[in-house]
């Protein structure tokens, strides 16, 4: 019977005008996002390859002695770029695409009376730059043609089209009265509509994405190996699951409206106040509830902590360091100076970074009140795009940068002739470090990684379509068909 009834409302919508609209709709944005993408990929990966060898060649040139690397760290660590941006770009444009990891040209200068002046520099640390002035606009962006902004806006208002009428206009025509006069159970007809809808939009859907991952292929603009098309299908089964919300939301209004125009100026209230305006205008008032600290308070902080830092070390009270070995009190001294200063330069920047995450995460998790949020965000994560891949490389930079430090002490206590002071010149080895020896950052983009980032999400929007379709089928079960 469910099939019987979901075979008549599949025949309906085939011929009608709006299935005609639906299916030009899908393919003429399909294929306008594979135009707009071809060679982007290719594109991006080539100057990502080309700065990774740039700062690859700037470390190599730091290894005629241990201390140069001490002092100049591995330089800036870049982002490998999604070949699935063409699904969702992410807000890329506001991420920065590097870490800085290495010095700022910071000096520090003591004399001591008819004493040589002692100079000691600030070994690298960890530095986050900000590529855009509004890096932390986590708002959804539909100005270009990607699968989220496809997948977000257009979907759910054809399903609005599909099913504003379902339940209504056939009360209006007197169909559903004939229909639930034969001792069909009403679950039945719910189910066998929702069904009707789904494949009526569903399966042009399907089509068009896969005329635009063929003309993407085809055009070599993007790699598809089995990694590629794991994450295409993650990301069409929440497409899937997020068109499902709406018609069963459709199916909820049409069965309580009296007339299908009442369904359908409700369905398209809905669809604007909570698909359009919540995500922008939500995320928007609350990112700016709690800002981050000004340039001008951060400044005036770090001050104050550089300065509790200068106190500890009274360093114009005594010799500078010197070459002796084993290295000297006053060697030892300069060299702890050395990387306390550093270290506290990188928690500081640390601590304003975590206020920032802080920041976007609260956002974050207040616009998900609306499921094109939700959909956003999990597409982001599956494509190994956006504000998720950014954290995923923020927390590879923090993976790599003790692991490079740990190299530089271990080559350090392996060379006798060094007074194992290595955060001073005096004090650090002076023979050559081996380039091929020492770790490389590469950024990659995992699998598990990103879905796990993306569960919760996805069960989220599972949550939205088992509350939706509840609420129609109850709504339904009581609905008046006089």
């Amino acid at each position: 019977m469910v099939l019987h009834i979901a075979k008549r409302e599949l025949y309906d919508h085939l011929n009608s005008l709006r299935f005609a609209f639906t299916v030009v709709l899908f393919l003429a944005l399909m294929i306008a996002n594979a135009i707009g993408h071809f060679g982007e990929y290719n594109i991006r990966l080539t100057e990502y390859r080309k700065k990774v060898a740039t700062s690859l060649d700037t470390m190599k040139g730091h290894t005629d002695s241990l201390f140069s690397l001490m002092l100049n760290g591995p330089g800036q660590l870049y982002k490998k770029p999604s070949a699935l941006t063409f699904c969702a770009d992410g807000g890329e444009r506001f991420l920065p695409e590097y870490v800085e990891a290495r010095n700022y040209g910071w000096m520090r200068s003591w004399q001591a009376p008819g004493e040589k002046p002692v100079t000691i520099q600030n070994i690298w640390h960890l530095t986050y730059p900000q590529s855009n002035p509004n890096l932390w606009d986590i708002t959804p962006d539909y100005t270009n043609i990607s699968w989220v902004a496809i997948i977000s806006l257009v979907l759910p208002f054809i399903a609005i089209l599909f099913t504003f009428d379902a339940i209504a206009g056939e009360r209006e025509q007197g169909t559903l009265r004939l229909t639930l006069s034969n001792s069909v159970p009403r679950d039945l007809v719910l189910v066998g509509k929702f069904l009707g809808a789904f494949l009526s939009i569903g399966i042009p859907f399907v089509i068009a994405v896969l005329i635009n991952l063929f003309l993407l292929y085809t055009a070599g603009g993007v790699p598809l190996g089995a990694n590629e098309w794991g994450r295409l299908g993650l990301i069409l089964l929440v497409a899937l699951i997020y068109l499902s919300i709406f018609i069963a939301l459709g199916l909820l209004v049409s069965s309580r409206a009296k007339r299908s125009s009442v369904s359908l100026t409700i369905l398209l209230l809905i669809w604007v106040v909570w698909v359009v305006l919540t995500p922008s205008t939500l995320g928007s008032l609350v990112s700016g509830l709690q800002p981050t600290k000004t340039i001008e308070e951060l400044d005036s902080y770090r001050w104050q902590q550089r300065k509790n830092l200068n106190a500890q070390y009274p360093l114009g009270k005594g010799d500078g360091p010197t070459r002796a070995i084993p290295a000297t009190e006053m060697t030892l001294l300069w060299a702890e100076y050395v990387k306390k200063e550093a270290q506290l330069k990188e928690q500081l920047h640390q601590e304003h970074l975590t206020d920032q995450i802080s920041q976007i995460n609260r956002a974050r998790t207040i616009t998900r009140i609306s499921p094109a949020s939700i959909v956003q965000y999990t597409i982001e994560s599956l494509a190994g795009t956006g504000f998720s891949h950014h954290l995923s490389f923020l927390e590879a930079v923090h993976r790599y940068a003790p692991e490079f430090r740990q190299f530089l002490l271990d080559t350090d206590g392996a060379d006798p002739k060094s007074p194992h002071a290595p955060y001073v010149p005096e004090g650090a080895s002076e023979s050559p470090v081996r380039f091929s020896e020492i770790p490389k950052f590469e950024d990659s983009n995992r699998v598990s990684t990103d879905l796990n980032a993306a569960l919760m999400d996805i069960l989220l929007l599972v949550l939205f379509f088992v509350v939706s379709f509840a609420l129609a089928y109850l709504s339904f079960l009581r609905v008046d068909v006089l």
